[in-house]
């Protein structure tokens, strides 16, 4: 053989080994990827896919809670006026929220307070409390912070 026969030969070669031996007909039959079993079943068969919250309710959710900021920050603002707080207070409120299928705050509870005046704490609740969140399929449970400065 000539140097460019061998050459040519042992590229088609390394193709070769490189694919894995299989042919264009071998991809084909066997689907080229992952396989599903049609037969497979699961032991719940139920279609819940109605009692999903999708994106847009929990962005129409967060939507409502960014929207309390100011409101809430007033929670911390009286605190300092009534000397609950020092003044240049600044810290977070994180809230637990359960919130009915109607969209009202079922359960709104205090996780975390850097405060030490619970009436921040307590402010902070009943103005979640206030907010008509939208109507959902199922009740959710979700967390939120906010944070406040006090000048």
């Amino acid at each position: 053989m000539t140097m460019t026969k061998t050459s040519l030969l042992v590229v088609v070669l390394a193709a070769t080994a490189a694919c894995g031996g299989k042919n264009k007909n071998d991809v084909e039959e066997s689907g080229g990827g992952a396989t599903i079993d049609t037969q497979a079943t699961t032991a719940d068969t139920t279609d819940r896919s109605s009692q999903m919250v999708g994106p847009e309710k929990m962005d129409e959710i967060n939507r409502a809670l960014q929207r309390k900021q100011m409101i809430v920050s007033r929670c911390l603002a009286s605190a300092v006026e009534s000397g609950d707080e020092p003044k240049n207070s600044h810290g977070k409120v994180t809230l637990e929220i359960s919130i009915s299928p109607s969209g009202q705050a079922s359960k709104v509870n205090v996780i975390k307070s850097s405060f030490k005046a619970q009436s921040v704490s307590d402010c902070v609740v009943k103005k979640v409390e206030e907010i008509a969140f939208p109507e959902l399929p199922k009740q959710i449970e979700t967390s939120w912070t906010y944070a406040m400065e006090a000048n």
